[in-house]
């Protein structure tokens, strides 16, 4: 019989699902199984299956459960089995053979894997990993969990699956599979922001795919996270590996011996194959003036490099235990309030990554206005946002989860050919301003750089003073131009282009820029 417990509770016979009756029943063989070949005290069982007031029948329900369990797994003392339920004081014992049980599996296989992480031998160490990950189903003993059981042990799990899951990407980088990978640790990422060892690998990730703005930038929303959360500052060693993507450090390079690999993902809700590319088709840049071409089997990029003005949003999560599901419906409803607002100003908002919002303002067309009209869509989205707009659909948020920030500088703006309607990838240096003013602005105002300032200041009042370090607070509008509200475009005269709603995503898609390191940095540069 084979015992599987990452997951929902599951006993296979020859492969053949085993009924295994009710919640004590199955409460009561989950609990041995943890703790398969050793004694586990009739009180600990009580304890577990009754975590509140015990029933005066609970020792009479514990001994029906057991004898049911030993019909059900035919594994009467003395019988020939796989697993043996035996009476042993002060309680009873599961002798189980360890291959078995998925849980024991998975702690073996994990361990022979850091083992040859710790001797250098990180393809072998890969597979193992990748081997040990594909025995979780689900969450641990989901069905039970479902049935009101929260035993500390599950939590225990969950984390050791994390640390498996950082081996795995530890060495997958190791073997030079950053293109592979990215797309796990996105979504990885995304679902655990503040383990600084699986952040720092994500940064590593996108600095070899040439990403080097988008790795800051993680490094950047992870520093925020734990200072709004912890009140703590990132440990050395992150703080170093920024310093070093920012110097371009020769030992970030990746190895070069590696070919074209494919690279099964962890299983997970709707997960693919993801095969790594080779080099002559990783994605080539194109820029516009001569500035530099290399060329590119798909999709080439066409670079842009002019002044713009970008508005970026950041909606904080107060407080903790948040239902996915419903965090999920509210960034989906401020990214439609930050979409609707934006096209309103005349901006065009550019893809989500997780509660960050960016809209763009002088594509495709630049306008001596863009800078006045990126700081009224940011006072539109804070008091759409806040519940103090007039607009339909407002959250009604705390204004303390909200920052908001207007940036106007140079930037790199890559998009496909053909792909008119879609906002180009902003880079460069209004993009990284982007990322230092939002880390530092108060929550609740509208934060713009000196550039912003000086450009809207006809249109935008400001409190008086020295350049605070997080930027001027923009208090008020002074006036209001002709067509900027209407149905009209900025300058009242061309239409709106038509913003749809779209399904949000917490994180930045996996198909993305995977340029050269060389390529990437000329462009930023």
């Amino acid at each position: 019989m084979d015992f599987h417990l990452l997951g929902p509770l599951e006993v296979l016979d020859d492969g053949v699902p085993v009924p295994l009756g009710g919640v004590i029943r199955r409460g009561a063989l989950a609990h041995l199984l943890i703790h398969a070949n050793s004694v586990v005290a009739t009180s600990s069982l009580l304890a577990t299956l009754w975590p509140g007031d015990t029933p005066l029948t609970a020792r009479k329900m514990l001994q029906n459960a057991v004898r049911d369990l030993r019909r059900t797994l035919a594994c009467e003392p003395g019988s020939q089995g796989g697993a043996v339920l035996v009476t042993d004081a002060p309680g009873y014992r599961l002798r189980v053979d360890p291959d078995a049980v998925d849980l024991l599996r998975f702690r073996q296989a994990v361990e022979r894997g850091q083992a040859e992480i710790a001797a250098g031998a990180h393809e072998s160490a890969a597979r193992v990993l990748r081997e040990a990950l594909g025995l979780w189903r689900g969450a641990p003993l989901a069905d039970l969990v479902e049935d009101g059981f929260a035993w500390p042990e599950l939590s225990a799990w969950e984390n050791s699956r994390l640390n498996a899951l950082e081996d795995l990407f530890e060495a997958e980088l190791a073997c030079g599979r950053h293109h592979a990978v990215l797309g796990e640790l996105h979504s990885v990422a995304a679902a655990e922001p503040t383990r600084e060892r699986l952040i720092c690998q994500l940064m590593l990730a996108l600095y070899r795919c040439g990403r080097q703005t988008e790795a800051l930038a993680a490094y950047r929303h992870f520093r925020v996270e734990l200072v709004d959360r912890f009140g703590l500052e990132p440990t050395p060693g992150m703080q170093q590996l920024e310093r070093a993507i920012l110097a371009h450090a020769p030992e970030l390079d990746p190895p070069r011996h590696t070919g074209p690999v494919e690279v099964t993902p962890v299983p997970g809700p709707g997960a693919e194959p993801v095969r790594e590319a080779p080099p002559q088709a990783r994605a080539g840049l194109t820029a516009v003036g001569g500035r530099a071409s290399r060329p590119r089997r798909f999709n080439e990029f066409t670079v842009e490099h002019k002044q713009v003005s970008l508005v970026w949003a950041r909606y904080g999560l107060e407080g903790h235990g948040h239902d996915p599901a419903s965090v999920q419906d509210a960034l989906r409803e401020a990214e439609w309030v930050v979409r609707e607002e934006s096209a309103r100003f005349g901006g065009t908002m550019a893809q989500a990554d997780g509660p960050v919002f960016s809209v763009l303002f002088g594509h495709p067309e630049t306008s001596e206005d863009d800078a006045a009209r990126a700081v009224r869509a940011a006072f539109a989205i804070r008091d759409r946002s806040t519940g103090r707009g007039t607009g339909p659909a407002a959250l009604g948020a705390d204004p303390a989860g909200l920052h908001v920030v207007v940036v106007t500088g140079d930037a790199y703006l890559l998009s496909r050919p053909g792909e008119g309607d879609t906002a180009p990838r902003v880079m460069g240096e209004a993009a990284d301003r982007c990322f230092r003013l939002l880390a530092l602005a108060p929550q609740g105002q509208v934060r713009v750089c000196e550039v912003t300032r000086r450009a809207s200041e006809p249109d935008i009042a400001y409190h008086v003073g020295p350049e605070p370090p997080d930027g001027w607070e923009a208090v008020r509008v002074r006036r209001q131009r002709h067509g900027t509200h209407g149905q009209n475009g900025a300058h009242g005269t061309e239409p709106l282009r038509a913003a749809g709603p779209r399904e949000w995503r917490p994180a930045a898609a996996a198909e993305d820029l995977a340029a050269h390191p060389a390529a990437v940095t000329a462009v930023v540069r």
